[in-house]
């Protein structure tokens, strides 16, 4: 695959990840473009029906604390590096 297809999600996914890097780095990869596509999904329909206003460090912000948070639950504290 060459590039990226605007219509299908998996084919944005499948280029989140990295060749030759080990699968813990995919997985975190992974877990980055949920959290960046969801939080865009969020914030756009808060635009659209709630007449938010676009705020793209908020839509960055969310998205960090999100990844942050799920990096949390995985990986014991002993080795998160403060």
């Amino acid at each position: 695959m060459n590039s990226v297809d605007l219509i299908v999600l998996g084919s944005h996914f499948e280029h989140s990840k990295i060749l030759d890097a080990p699968n813990s780095v995919n997985l975190t990869m992974g877990n980055i473009w949920i959290a960046l596509v969801s939080e865009i999904w969020s914030h756009r329909n808060n635009c659209l029906f709630k007449r938010g206003v676009v705020d793209h460090t908020e839509v960055f912000s969310l998205a960090q604390v999100k990844v942050w948070s799920w990096i949390n639950l995985k990986i014991p504290s002993e080795f998160l590096i403060l």
